[in-house]
């Protein structure tokens, strides 16, 4: 049963990963938009200064509350514009921006 979980994450990860960017979705901003601004300004998210370690921890809870209707992939495609965009210590993250 454990193997069965694990293979269904790997799985799920690899589509994000190869079968997500090819099909149209809506960006990762709107997705931010829709599911992150019923209990909070876009400015708050945008704004928040933090690690991906601490990204992750704020996502996880956030997705936990009773009424979230953030699925698993939601979650990590927000994780995803977060790490690219946000976190100080992800590639395009606000260390690397001149203020």
């Amino acid at each position: 049963m454990g193997r069965l979980i694990l293979l269904a994450g790997l799985l799920s990860a690899l589509f994000l990963v190869f079968v997500a960017p090819a099909v149209s979705a809506p960006s990762d901003v709107s997705l931010l938009e829709r599911k992150c601004t019923d209990c909070h300004n876009l400015d708050v998210i945008v704004e928040k200064e933090s690690y991906m370690a601490g990204w992750q921890k704020i996502v996880d809870r956030m997705a936990a509350y009773d009424g979230s209707e953030i699925s698993h992939v939601d979650k990590l495609m927000v994780l995803k514009y977060v790490k690219e965009n946000l976190a100080l210590d992800g590639p395009g993250g606000k260390s690397k921006r001149k203020k």
